[in-house]
């Protein structure tokens, strides 16, 4: 087992750090349809309206407990890319950079429901949209850094 490569490191601390942040978001979001009662919200937001609308499941599965398996795995996807380094380094960064723009597309279509179909927003929602967003430009970056530090000393990567 080879350590991250130095000049990734910071970067694949800071995935694992959001992902540990949307963790906290979708894993509240996530007890609050299991044991009920209200969200905390703010006052420009219809948290519980949305959490308990039409839309909130998908095949009867919770969105918040879908969140909440992406962020779990994108939190060991980090986790391993730290702990691992060359060709499975760039492979976990990749498999994280994937997941997370595939979690970027969800939380476009999900807030897409919530202000046109709702028409209401959920600022639990808008939080996890922000760090799935900022997981995949740390994933771009970890990627980016990843294959230039391969490529060598000068290489820009291609």
């Amino acid at each position: 087992m080879r350590d991250a490569e130095p000049n990734i490191r910071p970067w694949l601390w800071a995935s694992a750090v959001l992902s540990s942040l949307g963790i906290v978001v979708s894993g509240y979001l996530a007890s609050k349809r299991l044991v009920g009662g209200s969200l905390a919200c703010t006052r420009w937001a219809q948290c519980d309206e949305v959490n308990n609308s039409l839309y909130a499941k998908i095949y009867g599965i919770p969105v918040s407990f879908i969140g909440l398996a992406g962020y779990l795995l994108l939190l060991a996807l980090a986790v391993a890319a730290l702990r691992s380094g060359g060709r499975v380094q760039r492979q976990m960064v990749l498999l994280g950079l994937l997941l997370s723009l595939g979690g970027v597309g969800f939380s476009i279509y999900l807030t897409y429901i919530e202000i046109y179909v709702i028409e209401a927003l959920c600022s639990w929602c808008v939080a996890s949209a922000i760090i799935i967003s900022l997981l995949a430009i740390v994933s771009g970056i970890s990627l980016w850094r990843a294959a230039s530090h391969h490529a060598g000393p000068g290489s820009v990567p291609g």
